[in-house]
């Protein structure tokens, strides 16, 4: 006999999580703005990745009636994403395929750690949100653990050390990092001139360590006692003036 549909994702009942993890202020928010929200712009798209095995990941989908959710990448492969409306292509000139101030709600999943010019991201935001509108974002911070091995390790070796911390992960969803606006301090300098901001420091490093659960357990109870500039996870809030 099937068990009955749980509602919710499993974070928000995990006691040892729901306080610290990156997911809960990330995705609450996201989708509470999005019901407010007539067009969305997922930044950043990719292929849908998050969709593929868990049925728990449906919490990523922010589409709904009477709003539209529309996917930008660099890469084509944006067009695969099953969680948006619709893709479009970013250009190799690095304008945002949107029109001035169309966009309510813009999103950005694990992205910024990959983005080479923060001025011009944070310029297009700031082009295509309107007024009041809202970004929501999920990166690593600059100073984890995680990121100061990572930028020890060239690019093109990162996809065969994440398979051993991540065995799942397909490498097609690895990208080079750059962390270049990956700072709070960093985000301030580039969103204040425009925006009001919010930064949270959330861990989320033993995400990564999940195929030694002793060492994953141990990480899990240390991070959130770690300096939050230390801890993994940057949940970003930033409403356009």
């Amino acid at each position: 006999m099937q068990s009955a549909q749980q509602l919710g994702w499993n974070e928000v009942f995990d006691q040892e999580k729901s306080g610290w993890d990156s997911i809960v202020p990330y995705l609450g928010v996201a989708q509470m703005l999005a019901a407010q929200a007539t067009t969305i712009v997922d930044v950043g798209c990719g292929r849908g990745s998050m969709a593929d095995d868990s049925p728990d990941e449906v919490f990523h989908d922010l589409r709904g009636p009477q709003r539209r959710v529309i996917g930008i990448d660099l890469d084509p492969v944006g067009e695969q994403n099953p969680l948006i409306d619709e893709f479009r292509p970013i250009g190799e000139d690095g304008r945002w395929p949107l029109d001035d101030a169309s966009v309510d709600l813009g999103v950005s999943d694990f992205v910024l750690e990959h983005v080479a010019d923060g001025p011009a991201f944070v310029a297009e935001l700031t082009r295509t949100l309107r007024p009041g509108g809202a970004f929501v974002a999920r990166t690593v911070s600059r100073y984890s653990p995680l990121s100061a091995v990572a930028r020890t390790v060239p690019n093109d070796r990162h996809a065969r050390w994440l398979r051993v911390l991540q065995p799942r992960r397909k490498e097609r969803d690895v990208f080079p990092t750059e962390y270049r606006m990956n700072t709070e301090r960093r985000l301030h300098e580039l969103f204040d001139a425009d925006f009001e901001l919010v930064v949270l420091h959330r861990v989320g490093l033993e995400q990564y360590l999940l195929r030694w659960p002793r060492v994953a357990r141990t990480v899990m109870a240390v991070e959130p006692r770690l300096p939050k500039a230390l801890q993994m996870t940057l949940v970003i809030y930033a409403r356009r003036r």
